[in-house]
Formats: structure tokens, sequence, C-alpha cells
């Protein structure tokens, strides 16, 4: 039984909906009570089960893009990226179907699953393989064959990086990056967000045009994969999408290593932190540790104290700086007392 026949003549249901999108929830019900699989799941089949984290919501907002979109910045100062209202807006979603496939997963599995995250411009890679997903000819996501001969090119190390983390984020909820671990829809939007930049007209880029030139000389394509005319990532045809993904696995490889200083805000997340080593050439051979000294100089002054009325004054002093009421005088003469140092009384 096919999948229109299962849904129409056993679940009882026309497929009017796009069961990738947003199945109707009656619908992942039944299917829970009858398969034994959790809701919680089957809900996490679908891209309405992935919001807030992957996308903000399914439904059409003319804000929905800024709020994506410009909420961070990496490559450029956020003043540098203008404004932009999109209508029908939702991030990742395509406007045309997208059909790749990683040829190992699907060489090694009987049953051919597909993965949801394919049907993106999300991933170039596998993240398991580390080899490009290749396109594939299908109808209503029935696999019929492969548009390439040679499958199995194995991607470059920027790409297998950047994918992999955003697996981590897919499979994990957190990515870890060089400085600290992050929240998966941080990562979503990061990404989202250089994508955006490396579309930035150069014009408005100031003395950031050269950076982005820079990143896009790097990865061997021309500045914002010749596109003159913006337009939104997600309606871009697949092989301009393809060459944006990987700039931005380029960029942030070069933001990494250190060979781009970026200047956004949360560039900050993709620098490794600074080495603490001291140098050779210093006499020190361990950082210096405040609290241990504050502890040495507190003692030095009590057991100065001890003998020397001028030093026993001093301390009184700034013990009880900003502070002279009598019971906190009191108080402080006793501690004083204790520890051996005389009595500050015939001083106050």
């Amino acid at each position: 039984m096919n999948v229109r026949d299962l849904l129409q003549h056993d679940l009882n249901f026309n497929q009017t909906h796009d069961l990738d999108l947003r199945p109707p929830v009656a619908l992942l019900e039944m299917l829970a009570q009858r398969s034994g699989v959790e809701l919680a799941l089957l809900r996490s089949m679908t891209l309405a089960g992935w919001t807030p984290w992957l996308l903000d919501s399914l439904d059409p907002d003319p804000l929905a893009f800024d709020a994506y979109s410009r909420q961070f910045s990496v490559l450029l100062p956020l003043s540098k990226r203008p404004a932009r209202i999109v209508s029908c807006w939702t991030a990742w979603l395509p406007k045309q179907a997208i059909r790749r496939a990683c040829p190992e997963c699907i060489g090694q599995s009987e049953n051919k699953v597909w993965l949801l995250m394919w049907q993106l411009p999300l991933l170039l890679s596998c993240p398991q393989h580390g080899c490009w997903l290749e396109p594939y000819f299908g109808v209503s996501n029935t696999f019929i064959g492969w548009e390439t001969e040679k499958l199995s090119r194995p991607a470059n190390k920027n790409i297998t990086k950047m994918d992999r983390r955003t697996w981590q984020a897919l499979s994990m909820g957190q990515v870890k990056l060089p400085n600290r671990s992050i929240h998966a829809g941080l990562w979503f939007r990061l990404l989202r967000t250089v994508l955006e930049e490396l579309n930035t007209p150069l014009s408005r880029c100031s003395s950031q045009a050269q950076d982005i030139r820079f990143i896009w000389e790097s990865c061997g394509y021309p500045v914002r994969a010749g596109r003159r005319i913006w337009q939104p990532y997600e309606t871009l045809s697949l092989d301009i999408q393809l060459q944006m993904l990987e700039a931005t696995a380029t960029a942030m490889h070069l933001i990494e290593t250190g060979r781009l200083i970026a200047q956004g805000e949360q560039a900050k997340l993709l620098r490794p932190e600074p080495s603490k080593k001291i140098d050779e050439g210093h006499c020190s051979t361990k950082q210096l540790n405040h609290w241990e000294m504050a502890l040495a100089a507190a003692e030095e002054a009590v057991a100065s104290a001890r003998h020397n009325p001028e030093a026993a004054q001093a301390l009184f002093n700034a013990i009880t700086l900003g502070c002279r009421t009598a019971e906190f005088i009191r108080r402080t003469q006793a501690l004083l007392s204790e520890i051996g140092i005389p009595s500050m009384g015939d001083h106050i």
C-alpha cells in the first residue's frame, strides 16, 4: 500500500497538506496510536516540529525576515545591512523542491530512508560520511535515479566542519564552537546571518567590502555568486544556494584561523580562545594569582600590626572605613584582639 492509499483508505485523510511541512495534529495522533511511535518523535519528522529552533514559525509574517536574519552580526556591523520586509518568507524553506541525498547512506540502506533535512538548503555534505549530497531524479519523494554518474565525492574540510556542527544542532540541540557550546537555535541564526551578509551589496559594506570579496575569491566563486539583484536566500536556485553555503563555510574557517578579522558582534563565537601561555623570555613561569597575593598582603599587615602601633592603627582604619558605628567598632576591636593585635580604643 502506498502512502496516498494508506492516508485515504486506512486513516480517512485526504492529502491536502504537505506531510513534511505541517500535517494536522489529528493525523499525527492517529499515527502515534497505531504505530506506537511517540507523538513528539513523529512531530520532529516534520518542519513544524522544528519550531522555534530551526525556524521561528511557519505562519507568514512580513517582519519575520528581519527578526531571524538581522538579530545577529558576524562579518559586518549590523548598520551595514539594510532592513528588509519580505512577505511570505520562512527560514530555510526553499521555493522549489530540492532532491538531494547521500550516496553512501542510500547505498547502505535497504529501505532507502530519506532525511527531511536533505530537502532544505541547509547542508552541503553528509555529516556521517563527509561526501557531497548528490541530486537525484524523483517524483513525490520517490527515488528514480541519480543525476550524476560520479557519486560519493568527498567534501573539503571547511564544508564538513560546518555541516557537522549543523548536525550537532539537529541531533543534540547544541553546537560546540572554539570558545563555548551554543544552543541550536543560535547556530541556525548565525548560519543564516552569514549567508545574508555574503549576499550584501559591496556598495553597502564600506571598509568590509574587501573582506567579503576575499571570502568569495577564497572559494573560487564571483562575489555574491554572480548575483546583482538581491533576493532572499531561500528563493535562489539550488546552484546559487550551494555556492553561498560553501562561501559561508569558507568565511567561518577564515575567522576561526584568524585570517579574517570579522567586525560583527557574534564573530567572537567563532574565534578560538587566546593562548594563555607566557612568553619563554619572561622571568615568570606561571600566571599571577591575585587572590593569593591579596591573602599574603593581609597576613603581612596582621603580622606587622601585632608589634607596630602605627600599622595596627592603619589596619583598624582600613577595616572600619565607611562604617564607624559603635557596634561595628566594638566587634572589630574584639576581632583584632583575638588575633593578637592591641585594642584600638585609645586611638579612635
